[in-house]
């Protein structure tokens, strides 16, 4: 692992969506201490004997980038696609994914055809990942379900 996260994508790939929360947590209370500390000075009402003494460091510049970064990854993991998927085959309605995510039915069922064309794509290069033709035919269906052309 980097001795700070760049991007999104290294902390997709170099750990756990477990580790990426703890990572994100220690940061982020660094940063809010820091950030507290700082403001109680700049009130004139910081008090050690109240606040504590020890020295509280502002985020590096490598840190905060690491912050945005694994705050990016783990919201792209908790809002993978394939959660409406299976929501969808669990009898969600596109009404209620609509309401939960805060959009409009058509936008929803454009991103999902979106996915599960990448996903059905995904399957013609590599044959053991991805949607089959009949799970892609599936899935166009219930995109059309009770809808008009959503395309």
């Amino acid at each position: 692992m980097p001795e700070h996260i760049t991007t999104w994508r290294d902390a997709r790939f170099d750990m756990p969506v477990s580790r990426q929360l703890e990572r994100y947590n220690e940061l982020a209370a660094k940063n809010a201490s820091a950030r507290a500390r700082a403001e109680l000075a700049a009130r004139g009402i910081y008090d050690p004997a109240r606040h504590g003494a020890e020295e509280r460091p502002a985020l590096t510049v490598e840190e905060h980038i690491e912050l945005l970064a694994l705050a990016e990854c783990v919201a792209r993991t908790v809002r993978h696609p394939s959660n409406l998927h299976h929501a969808l085959l669990a009898g969600v309605t596109w009404t209620q994914i609509a309401q939960v995510v805060d959009s409009d039915e058509l936008t929803v069922r454009r991103a999902y055809r979106q996915w599960a064309e990448d996903q059905h794509d995904l399957n013609q290069r590599y044959p053991d990942r991805g949607m089959t033709a009949e799970e892609y035919a599936a899935a166009t269906a219930r995109v059309a379900e009770g809808a008009g052309d959503t395309r």
